[in-house]
């Protein structure tokens, strides 16, 4: 844009012009959810819940109103985050890494109503045998 290559160091300057934005990771975010996080998508759901709070004028009793969230986790593999690197050739293309298959994916449920009442957190397997969960210590 200057009409030259810039510097090794162009981007200290950047960031000292533009102090409101920070060289972060992104974290990652799955396709299926981001589909449904939008404008449209959201404004149509206030608007049913509008129209549904107008049907019942008494109003919803809050036991009645849910929020579910979900959480997924592995256990076994932990390949994932682990912070390794390894030292690879420039020239060569393959850099793989044989990581363990040993890998159980976990979904966490927990749900609680408008009325604070909490259903406890319900896990959901995959198929076959479940996981000792008695060994696990805070650090897995």
């Amino acid at each position: 844009m200057a009409g030259r290559e810039p510097g090794k160091r162009w981007h200290k300057k950047f960031f000292e012009q533009f102090p409101e934005l920070w060289p972060l990771r992104a974290m990652k975010l799955d396709p299926k959810c981001t589909k449904n996080f939008n404008e449209a998508v959201i404004h149509d759901y206030f608007n049913k819940m509008e129209d549904l709070y107008a049907r019942f004028p008494g109003g919803i009793p809050p036991q009645h109103i849910w929020n579910m969230d979900e959480k997924g986790i592995q256990m076994g593999g932990s390949w994932k985050n682990s912070g390794k690197k390894y030292l690879y050739l420039k020239h060569k293309k393959q850099k793989y890494q044989i990581w363990s298959d040993n890998l159980e994916l976990v979904t966490i449920i927990k749900c609680i109503s408008a009325a604070r009442e909490v259903v406890p957190p319900s896990f959901c397997l995959q198929e076959g045998s479940w996981p000792d969960l008695c060994e696990l210590d805070d650090n897995q």
